[in-house]
């Protein structure tokens, strides 16, 4: 019986041992056919989602803007172009001694050991050093020898002419597109398309691998070019004399435009204190503020002779009559209108170019105010230039329909209405190239252009007449804009400046200005030059155009001259040229100069 208990025990451990291994061999199995679909699953099924994964921890996708075109001169010579830049980086965790690497960086990228500390000890995984660091500053860097502090390719936007029509160019952000100016409004022609490209760490971590090229240095597209209708050499010019002329006056602000009279191109547009995107940063939005386009300022007598162009084309006056300016105080209504030197009868030209407020209250009182208005619309006043660009104003011509009665007399000597320098510079050329208001042109492009004539050639003769008279004789206002042996048109303009809020004028508060013409076929010089000099708010003992803004006019154009005489290979006589040959070459203005006026 014993041995039968035994072997029935026996039996039962064998089956319950034999029982216990199926269940482990089950489980076992069960395991394996899990592990087996996980594993199917995850090299097949998921097998992309998983590569994706991967892919996003150890590649990432680098956008770079494409290099920027080159905005460029007339002649081809580069305004603002694009060099070979880096722009600097460290995984902070992988920088082993924060505090000497920072002191070694902070000389050379020119930022405070402090802040570079600060970067070397963030808990991101990733820190910009400093964007955009030309070639010299890159190799300052990799000469110290530190495998933390890595680089990407980038590009840096380079001024050759420094502060050169600065803020008309505009400037560029560090994503490369254009933030104001040129670079702005052309910016999807600049910049052009995007480059693409995968990058990872190599197996030593010390650099970025770029996985579509084994060159660290990768190709971006190339943005477009846009060429300006400037000539780089007259806008230096221009800046140079314009920023001399404000010191001088101790102005507030300073504005110029010189413009080719026939075409209607703009050869340089200028503003004092202007702006060297090189050099500094940008402190505030005020800096960017294209002052040439968007201030606007009562013209003052600078709109005398177009007013009086308009009244001699309607036959409302003649260049003979003689209008009776009251003694230097006439009563218009209510108010009284005076002139800063009493006369009595003066003839038309004497009117501009004594420069009478009364006499022209007179003209455009026989003008009439429809007249008025629809010969300024004509000249492009009320009207935005056309040169596309932000913050373009069209000035203040209000309809006729809401002038008051004085509002005849007070817009035919340039008060009551506000334009801008381009506008007062393309009127005036109107005059200067025999009657015809040009298309301003900023960019060179092929479309054709309107010339629109406002005027017959024998009234914009008359008017120029007028204009050289205020230059060329010892009695007009604008003497000291000549030039010996050139024939020089003008007109000075003094105004009040109107109020912030429109009400009235602000005491004290002036604006002078010189707008004129240079006839260049009297030099050898194929084209007619009209430039406007603006002096706002002048601080010193003289406030008038004639004083501030005519001797900076002067010393552009003579400036200029020289130039465009070097660049056709003749040398600039200047004052050598005999009296006699002046008066003859002038085509009939000799009797003007010693013309004593109709009293």
């Amino acid at each position: 019986m014993k041995c039968i208990k035994r072997q029935q025990q026996r039996c039962l451990s064998e089956r319950a041992r034999m029982q216990r291994l199926v269940s482990i061999l089950g489980i076992a199995m069960a395991w394996a056919f899990v592990l087996i679909g996980r594993l199917y699953f995850l090299q097949s099924v998921d097998a992309n989602s998983f590569r994706s994964m991967a892919e996003n921890q150890h590649l990432e996708e680098i956008k770079v803007s494409g290099e920027r075109g080159v905005i460029m001169d007339r002649h081809g010579n580069p305004l603002a172009m694009s060099i070979p830049a880096a722009s600097l980086f460290v995984h902070p965790h992988k920088v082993k001694e924060p505090v000497v690497l920072a002191k070694k960086l902070s000389p050379i990228l020119g930022m405070s050991q402090a802040s570079l500390e600060a970067k070397f000890r963030s808990t991101a995984p990733f820190v910009w050093l400093k964007r955009k660091v030309d070639r010299d500053m890159l190799d300052q860097v990799e000469a110290l020898g530190y495998a933390s502090v890595e680089s990407f390719p980038d590009s840096l936007r380079k001024y050759p002419y420094g502060s050169a029509a600065g803020v008309l160019l505009g400037s560029t952000g560090m994503d490369g597109y254009g933030l104001s100016g040129i670079e702005a409004v052309y910016n999807s022609q600049l910049s052009g398309s995007e480059a693409h490209t995968l990058v990872s760490r190599d197996g030593r971590g010390k650099r970025y691998a770029f996985l579509d090229t084994q060159d660290p240095t990768m190709e971006v597209p190339q943005g477009g070019d846009v060429r300006l209708s400037l000539d780089v050499d007259l806008q230096v010019i221009v800046d140079e004399e314009l920023e001399k002329g404000k010191e001088t006056a101790n102005a507030k602000a300073a504005m110029a435009v010189m413009m080719d009279a026939e075409t209607g191109e703009i050869l340089a547009l200028s503003q004092a204190p202007g702006f060297n995107f090189n050099d500094g940063s940008i402190d505030s939005k005020d800096q960017l503020k294209n002052r040439v386009i968007e201030t606007v300022f009562e013209p003052g007598s600078t709109m005398k002779p177009l007013v009086v162009a308009a009244a001699l084309e309607l036959g409302a006056i003649h260049e003979t009559d003689v209008l009776d300016c009251e003694s230097g105080r006439f009563r218009f209504g209510r108010n009284i209108i005076k002139d800063v030197h009493g006369y009595d009868r003066l003839s038309v030209e004497d009117v501009v170019v004594r420069s009478s407020n009364i006499g022209m209250s007179k003209i455009g009182i026989l003008m009439g105010k429809d007249n008025l208005y629809k010969s300024l619309r004509a000249f492009g006043f009320g009207q935005a230039p056309g040169l596309q660009l932000p913050g373009e104003t069209a000035g203040i011509l209000r309809p006729v329909q809401r002038w008051s009665s004085i509002d005849v007399a007070t817009h035919a000597f340039g008060q009551g209405v506000a334009v801008t320098a381009v506008q007062m510079v393309r009127a005036v050329s109107a005059i200067a190239n025999g009657g015809t208001l040009p298309p301003v042109t900023l960019v060179v492009n092929n479309k054709p252009r309107t010339y629109r004539r406002i005027i017959k050639e024998t009234t914009a003769e008359k008017v120029q007449t007028m204009m050289e008279s205020v230059v060329q004789s010892e009695r007009g206002t604008g003497k000291r804009a000549r030039i010996e042996g050139v024939l020089i048109g003008g007109k000075t303009g003094t105004a009040q400046k109107a109020k912030e809020d429109g009400r009235g004028y602000a005491q004290g508060k002036y604006v002078a200005s010189f707008v004129g013409y240079m006839k260049g076929a009297s030099i050898g010089i194929d084209r007619t030059l009209t430039l406007i000099v603006v002096i706002d708010e002048p601080n010193t003992t003289s406030i008038y155009g004639g004083t501030l803004a005519a001797p900076v006019f002067q010393r552009i154009m003579n400036r200029s001259i020289a130039t465009l005489k070097d660049r056709q290979h003749l040398r600039y006589a200047g004052p050598q040229v005999h009296e006699h040959e002046r008066m003859v070459s002038y085509q009939g203005t000799a009797p003007v100069l010693n013309h004593q006026g109709s009293l």
